[in-house]
């Protein structure tokens, strides 16, 4: 894990030597150096800042200004305080600091301050992908119920004999004109409705189903070939059905157009 820091501290011979210390360590990339806090949110909310350096002089209290509103940030960096005054360190506890690094600044205890910065960063990125997971387990639970549910609301309901017999449209085949009544041809048999084909054309989604003749419409998923009957007609042959399609004139050249031929 690269962790990116940000140094500020008013001494700069102290910049020099976090800025050497820092070098000394893996996979860390120093972000800037400041010479004060001014700059601190700023910078901040222009780069993703991983660690910020923090140093508190002895009568100054804007640092812990600072701290609070760092919080406030959506995307926090981590803050080791850094300070000659061990007093300072149980009021930066209370704010959220991670670590309190007294100075002069040890390189061990540098060290561990990056260790423990770096095993946070580790933890929050396993709770975020953990959160991230769940939800999107709910997302798909949800997305899986709304497609059933759109699934069932779009079923085509068609009377007869004391029931009323709920269409899946993907297993409708064909639909034919018969007189007064249309025959439904199904993956599961054949349904008489009493919708007319206009109806059932604005029902059935255009993007499949073709009204391929003023007496059919047909499912196109199911049509295995084009075959010319002369004339300028033709006959749509099905996979699973023996039914042959006739195509009208008018409609082969909106076909054509449909599938790009």
């Amino acid at each position: 894990m690269l962790l990116k820091v940000l140094i500020v501290h008013a001494d700069e011979r102290e910049q020099i030597v976090l800025r050497y210390l820092l070098e000394q360590m893996k996979n860390v990339e120093i972000m800037g150096v400041l010479s004060s806090s001014d700059e601190v949110l700023i910078v901040c909310q222009e780069k993703k800042i991983d660690l910020l350096l923090l140093h508190v002089a002895e009568t100054d209290s804007n640092e812990m200004q600072i701290i609070s509103k760092l919080k406030e940030l959506k995307q926090s960096p981590c803050i080791v305080m850094l300070s000659k005054e061990p007093q300072y360190a149980v009021q930066a506890y209370d704010l959220g600091v991670l670590d309190f690094v007294p100075e002069p600044i040890d390189q061990n205890r540098l060290e561990k301050a990056l260790y423990r910065v770096k095993t946070q960063l580790a933890h929050q990125e396993y709770i975020e992908k953990i959160v991230q997971e769940r939800l999107k387990e709910k997302v798909n639970v949800l997305f899986n119920k709304c497609q059933s549910y759109e699934d069932y609301a779009y079923r085509l309901p068609v009377r007869g004999r004391g029931k009323i017999s709920l269409l899946k449209p993907d297993d409708i085949i064909y639909c034919e004109s018969q007189g007064k009544k249309v025959n439904i041809c199904t993956l599961d048999g054949n349904f008489s409705s009493n919708y007319t084909l206009s109806e059932l054309e604005n029902r059935l989604d255009q993007g499949y189903f073709f009204r391929a003749h003023q007496a059919f419409i047909v499912n196109l998923n199911f049509v295995k070939e084009i075959v010319n009957f002369g004339e300028g007609s033709y006959i749509l042959r099905l996979n699973v059905s023996d039914k042959d399609i006739m195509l009208s004139r008018s409609r082969a050249r909106q076909l054509r157009k449909k599938l790009g031929i």
